[in-house]
């Protein structure tokens, strides 16, 4: 399944290569939460690459890194992380300073445990809405809210809500 889903992403940004050089292109940094299967909070940080590939329609393509901790009984500082990516489709809704968008794309995720007992690969659908404001020429700030359905061993459905705030260029 890793191997697949590795292809396709490869295939997704390949092929976005001949579209990126006559499309506009957006370069984004934010950080957020993620707030994964409704049980764990982790803070993210990541970075979205978007190019257009017809008037209206984006390809994106991303990565996240969220670490969330715990102290154990003897006060060491214990790490989860989780790093999910993301493959899909924007669809941009123009605006003179505010714009505003919809996106829909798969997300493979790597979950790793100080205890071994999440999930190691994740992978499902995702949906998300965001909103862009223009606060100078090259530069925008943004606010997402993303909904994921992953699917995967132990429990072998996750969902989970994201919100991420950041600047895009």
């Amino acid at each position: 399944m890793k191997k697949i889903v590795i292809a396709v992403a490869g295939l997704l940004i390949l092929s976005s290569a001949g579209f990126a050089l006559d499309g506009k292109t957006l370069v984004t940094g934010g950080f957020g939460l993620n707030f994964f299967g409704y049980e764990t909070l982790y803070l993210t940080t990541g970075v979205l690459y978007q190019v257009e590939i017809k008037e209206g329609m984006d390809l994106v393509g991303g990565a996240d890194f969220g670490i969330h901790t715990e102290t154990s009984d003897s006060e060491e500082v214990e790490a989860d992380f989780l790093i999910p990516l993301k493959i899909g489709i924007y669809f941009p809704f123009q605006g003179e300073k505010i714009k505003y968008g919809f996106g829909t794309g798969l997300t493979p995720c790597f979950q790793s445990k100080h205890d071994d007992t999440g999930a190691k690969f994740l992978v499902g659908p995702y949906v998300n809405g965001s909103m862009r404001i223009k606060v100078h020429p090259v530069m925008s700030i943004f606010l997402q809210i993303q909904q994921d359905l992953l699917f995967g061993k132990p429990d072998w459905i996750y969902m989970g809500s994201q919100v991420k705030l950041g600047i895009s260029f």
